[in-house]
């Protein structure tokens, strides 16, 4: 929604203190800070002089639309400037390999990787040995294993564990809205900056020993590198595979995993909600995974998950040149930022928005206002694994239910708005239920 009536002038907000302006408010409680703006200002307000936050959802929707065009979405957690050539050139290149290889992405290898995800999954889960365990350290684990798996196949061997340590070491960084530079002198930073190189280093040696020993290009695509080697009109570089792998694994690493955390927790504290998942996986007669469409009420549990607990609470575009938003003007650089979380729960838009009500999603008839349900974002941009994170949701639930005793305490799990939203402190136990089980 554009308005032909701008105004140089900033949205309303917050004065903020001397100096740090809403920095320190901001973190103290990053929700508690969002809605208490949004209530006094309205759904567009300004953090600061180069921010502003927007939650209005066709506004949200002008926005991710013209992402690429009048907007770009490169992020990092220290203080770089913003070169918008390399920004450009980037979002092009992203777009070729969507293009090239995404549709083929969601056959061959969805099919091939679903194939594989099953023993990860028990792998991962019967390692816990029935303990109390954390279990968003359990899904990051399972995260990064199917993650690696996805994007390199039998080549992901020591991946998850080079994952690991670049996503740990980009949290402390997320735990604060200031950001630093490279030259800063942080342990986090230094961190941060050597995780950074080390995956970088891994990745291309695995593409270089993929393209060593596969140099025929594959009829059936087996993991995502098959399908970035083998785009033409034009050949993806050696650094724009990194760049994209680098992008898609870290993208596909902590996003599942929280999302994964609170699926768990529902299932394990919503005694009827587990009784209808189960039914529904239980009356699967085949050996092999079933589709998505055989798991509807799976899907509608996994959509309310995600509708509650959106992983990517807070996401942000920058302006690539001067533009408008709505009734606002918009200089090279500014930043907009929207709440997934915020825009989910407006009761202007959802029935009883704070309560989970899966029931929503079976109704043909009853559809979500438009541009208001936006867990993966929108647009050009949106996150090229949207289907692949629904098909490892449904399936981690579907074997959840059918293998596993899961107990958890039902008590409180607050939220933690941090870089992603995860449950704090959610403990749980997994006892296989399958005969004769054990690690495989």
């Amino acid at each position: 929604m554009t308005n032909t009536r701008t105004s140089t002038a900033r949205p309303p907000g917050p004065k903020g203190r001397l100096l740090v302006g809403n920095t320190l408010d901001y973190d103290r409680d990053r929700m508690a800070f969002l809605r208490r703006c949004h209530q006094e200002y309205g759904d567009v307000f300004s953090f600061d002089d180069r921010t502003i936050v927007v939650l209005a959802p066709d506004l949200v929707h002008d926005m991710l639309a013209r992402t690429n065009e009048d907007f770009h979405s490169e992020s990092t957690p220290i203080a770089t400037r913003i070169d918008p050539e390399r920004a450009a050139t980037d979002a092009q290149v992203w777009m070729t390999a969507r293009r090239k290889g995404w549709h083929g992405l969601s056959r061959a290898v969805s099919h091939a990787h679903s194939a594989r995800l099953h023993p990860l999954f028990q792998r991962t889960l019967d390692e816990t040995g029935g303990r109390r365990v954390e279990v968003l350290d359990v899904m990051e684990q399972f995260a990064g294993r199917a993650t690696a798996d996805f994007c390199l196949g039998a080549d992901s061997g020591g991946v998850p564990e080079v994952l690991t340590e670049n996503v740990k070491a980009i949290e402390p960084l997320g735990g604060s809205s200031q950001l630093f530079p490279a030259w800063w002198p942080s342990k986090r930073i230094r961190r941060f900056l050597r995780a950074r190189e080390s995956t970088l280093v891994v990745i291309t040696e695995k593409i270089r020993q993929r393209q060593a020993s596969s140099p025929a290009r594959p009829e059936q695509p087996q993991d995502l590198l098959d399908v970035l080697l083998a785009a033409r009109d034009p050949e993806l570089s050696e650094l724009q595979v990194q760049r994209l792998l680098r992008g898609i694994m870290l993208a596909a690493y902590g996003v599942p995993a929280s999302a994964l955390t609170w699926l768990v927790r529902v299932l394990a504290t919503e005694p009827e909600l587990r009784r209808r998942v189960s039914e529904e996986a239980e009356a699967w007669p085949h050996e092999e995974a079933p589709p998505l469409s055989a798991l509807p009420q799976t899907e509608a549990v996994i959509k309310e998950v995600l509708r509650l607990w959106p992983p990517t609470w807070l996401i942000g575009r920058t302006a690539r040149r001067e533009t408008e938003l709505g009734e606002w003007r918009l200089r090279p650089n500014d930043q907009v930022m929207f709440s997934p979380y915020l825009i989910h729960r407006d009761p202007r838009w959802w029935s009883d928005p704070d309560q989970l009500v899966p029931e929503r999603w079976l109704d043909a008839q009853a559809s979500p206002h438009r541009h208001t349900y936006i867990p993966f974002g929108a647009g050009p941009r949106v996150c090229v694994g949207t289907q692949l994170g629904m098909i490892q949701m449904a399936l981690a639930a579907f074997w959840l239910v059918r293998e596993y005793e899961v107990t958890a305490e039902d008590g409180p799990c607050p939220p933690k708005f941090q870089e992603l939203l995860q449950p704090q402190g959610f403990t749980a136990r997994f006892v296989p239920r399958r005969a004769g089980s054990g690690s495989s």
